[in-house]
């Protein structure tokens, strides 16, 4: 896999294995509780991460598929671009952001269904990342609806930090001497 890519790849896998062990902290029994108006459950919050992953992972799909017909050069860059999104401080929990309504959670996971199908998601995303490989994807764009255009690297980017962002609310809501509760908001 090219230099770029792998990169980006074993940051996404750091972040979910950062996301199971924080989901891993919270007793099963609390998982699924809402236990105030206005904050997810930790089941909410991985059926979100589901939604938007798998979103992601169709984007990247069909911008590749584009990217191929179209003639994207190969890449001749090989520098990190782990700070390409840096400015827009993704992970920063002491700002709210709302989720856009297609990928806020419907209610209908569980906590263990959250899971499968966030691995699931998982699978779609790396298979559509290799369907990349090589290519030069800082030439391929799509708007993001808060961030604006960001590149396919910056897309896969985005799934690992937004994991990032959602891991840390889900250790605060492990922490809690209560459990989920009103000190944590949703997005």
């Amino acid at each position: 896999m090219h230099p770029r890519l792998a990169e980006l790849v074993d940051y996404v896998t750091a972040q979910r294995t950062t996301l199971l062990v924080a989901v891993s902290t919270v007793p099963e029994a609390l998982r699924d509780a809402r236990i105030d108006t206005g904050v997810w459950s930790i089941a909410e919050v991985l059926e979100h991460l589901h939604r938007v992953e798998s979103g992601i992972a169709r984007l990247i799909a069909r911008t590749m598929e584009r990217g191929r017909r179209v003639g994207i050069p190969e890449e001749q860059e090989t520098g990190s671009l782990l700070d390409s999104l840096d400015a827009y401080d993704l992970t920063r929990r002491d700002r709210r952001l709302v989720a856009p309504d297609p990928v806020a959670p419907r209610g209908g996971y569980t906590a263990a269904q959250g899971l499968a199908a966030l691995a699931q998601s998982r699978e779609a995303l790396l298979a559509a990342v290799r369907s990349g490989d090589g290519l030069a994807l800082g030439g391929l764009t799509f708007p993001h609806p808060l961030l604006g255009s960001l590149d396919m690297y910056q897309w896969i980017l985005f799934v690992g930090q937004h994991e990032a962002r959602h891991a840390a609310q889900i250790a605060e809501l492990g922490r809690s001497p209560t459990g989920p509760g009103p000190g944590t908001r949703s997005p």
